[in-house]
């Protein structure tokens, strides 16, 4: 838990200036007390020395709470809810929910805690502790921070992730390195999460569903076309591929292929997309397998052929 904090806190010092505010960390001090002497001349402390209050925190009506309906995380576990729900109920509510008000919901919207939430739903509590969040938040900061907390979780899902991390690059018109500098990731992680946005959604749901694993689901990724991509996801579930067997099937795949285009002087067929672009003395070509072709995505393959050059573009992990 130490650490968590620690990561959180430095994440939050990152961020906005006064996220610190909106975490509940804006304190009111209590008045100092007068030490007491105590009999035989010893100075005897008082238990409101060095304590302070948070005006911030309460307690809510829980009916007058609701989740986020944008939050990037979707997927609760059903049996991670009834351990905590059974947990509440022994020993109360040790965490608060962080929360905003809404006026277009007309109702406090969580910002952090949403699985805290449902586990005292499911508890039949009345009543949560929360942390307000009383000034307006950007949409930005809201995803900023509800993207924090999950990612200290360590069952969030990799296409979750994703999605939350291409939230706030699109709210924010930030880089992959900015969001990895925000989020205190690196920019490999940032880079191959991403890159599970490019696969079929039948096949995000399997690496959702933890049938293909997020780094064998990245090297499916570096395949143009659905099909083929689809092709090799059948294959790594149903010959237990590992990442490194996926990684050299993308490259049988591709080297073929290439050496005959070369010899013929075939164009791959299909809608494409080129763009060109003159760089200092270089000029810098770039086809993608389809006809829509938005800045961001020009953004995204120099980011991740820059981070390919610089060793970083891929990173091990267990298959």
């Amino acid at each position: 838990m130490s650490m968590n904090m620690s990561r959180a806190e430095k994440l939050a010092s990152r961020l906005a200036g006064n996220m610190k505010e909106s975490l509940g960390v804006r304190l009111i001090a209590s008045e100092p007390q007068a030490a007491v002497a105590a009999p035989g001349g010893i100075p005897s402390a008082s238990p409101e020395e060095g304590r302070t209050r948070d005006r911030l925190a309460g307690h809510m009506e829980i009916d007058r709470i609701a989740p986020d309906p944008d939050q990037p995380r979707k997927y609760f576990s059903e049996e991670s809810i009834a351990q905590l729900s059974a947990s509440l109920q022994r020993t109360g509510q040790l965490q608060p929910i962080r929360v905003r008000w809404s006026e277009e919901h007309g109702k406090w919207i969580i910002i952090s805690g949403e699985r805290r939430y449902r586990a005292a739903l499911l508890a039949g509590l009345r009543t949560v502790s929360c942390a307000f969040t009383d000034r307006p938040l950007t949409e930005s900061e809201i995803r900023q921070e509800s993207l924090i907390e999950n990612l200290l979780r360590e069952d969030l899902r990799p296409i979750e992730a994703a999605n939350g991390y291409r939230q706030i690059m699109d709210l924010n018109g930030w880089t992959m390195q900015q969001v990895a500098e925000a989020l205190n990731v690196s920019k490999g992680a940032v880079s191959k999460a991403l890159s599970l946005l490019r696969l079929p959604e039948d096949v995000q749901e399997q690496v959702e569903q933890g049938v293909i694993s997020p780094s064998s689901g990245y090297e499916v990724s570096r395949l143009k076309d659905e099909r083929a991509q689809r092709e090799l996801a059948a294959r790594i579930v149903g010959e237990g591929l590992k990442r490194d067997d996926a990684g050299a099937a993308v490259g049988k795949a591709a080297r073929p292929k290439a050496k005959k285009e070369r010899a013929a002087g075939v164009v791959e067929a299909g809608p494409t997309t080129t763009r060109t672009f003159a760089v200092a003395d270089a000029r810098l070509t770039i086809t993608w397998s389809r006809r829509s072709v938005e800045a961001r995505d020009v953004v995204l393959v120099l980011e991740e052929a820059l981070a390919q050059l610089r060793g970083r573009g891929v990173e091990s992990d267990a298959a």
